[in-house]
């Protein structure tokens, strides 16, 4: 006879940029220790996938983790931990004004509670000239680690990472996939554009959404109080 398994709960979490409800289990002992030696690693890449992995693991549903959107990653991500080892996380947060070395608050965070905040002003569909625009995807967690990398004064690279958002071209009338258009069309498009045209596309990449949390702590030693956003999965663990 076999030993009995552990069966685990399951769960639902909304997909932040698409509204799907999907299931998912805690992650388990086995997929804790490769987080923690992808995490020891210090390898980005190593990480990434160990984190795409997990998730791949963990949900039940149908979920494509190399085309999910970075917010989208680093939430299901702070919900699977919440379910796993727990709820609640303490950071230690430094005072700005202070330089003691003592002048560090610790401060708890209900995973839960943790949201992608979405801008008002943030469109996907970007109208550009006359009856033509664009619609773009959301960057995923391997564009992102480009965009880290990137030279805001080399267009050459703003372009090549714009390429790679692309999803489609459209008019009245048709619509031009990026998919089925080489790269230097796309290229070709994107310096036809205006300044004002262009800036329309930054702007998407500038406003989109992010895992977000306002926390409120006072310095220990000064007591001067501080308001801060954490951002990003990194700000979380």
């Amino acid at each position: 006879m076999g030993l009995p398994i552990n069966i685990t709960p399951t769960y639902n979490l909304t997909v932040p940029s698409t509204g799907v409800t999907v299931k998912y289990r805690p992650f388990l002992i086995k997929e804790e220790k490769a987080l923690l030696l992808a995490q020891q690693s210090e390898d980005s890449k190593v990480m990434v996938d160990t984190l795409k992995d997990t998730i791949k693991a963990c949900v039940k549903d149908d979920l494509n983790t190399d085309t999910l959107a970075t917010f989208d990653l680093e939430y299901i991500f702070t919900q699977l931990r919440a379910k796993s080892v727990g709820e609640i996380v303490e950071l230690l947060l430094r005072c700005d004004t202070c330089t003691d070395e003592k002048a560090i608050a610790k401060v708890s965070i209900d995973l839960t509670t943790i949201s992608v905040d979405k801008s008002a002003d943030h469109i996907a569909t970007i109208p550009l000239f006359d009856n033509v625009g664009i619609k773009m995807n959301y960057p995923t967690l391997d564009v992102i680690q480009k965009l880290q990398n990137v030279d805001n004064s080399d267009i050459d690279q703003v372009f090549d990472i714009v390429v790679t958002c692309i999803d489609y071209i459209y008019t009245d009338s048709e619509i031009f996939h990026a998919k089925e258009q080489s790269k230097d069309e796309l290229i070709e498009f994107l310096n036809n554009l205006s300044s004002e045209q262009f800036l329309k596309i930054q702007k998407f990449f500038e406003t989109m959404p992010r895992l977000k949390h306002q926390v409120a702590y006072t310095c220990p030693v000064c007591g001067t109080p501080h308001e801060k956003y954490l951002e990003g999965l990194n700000s979380f663990f």
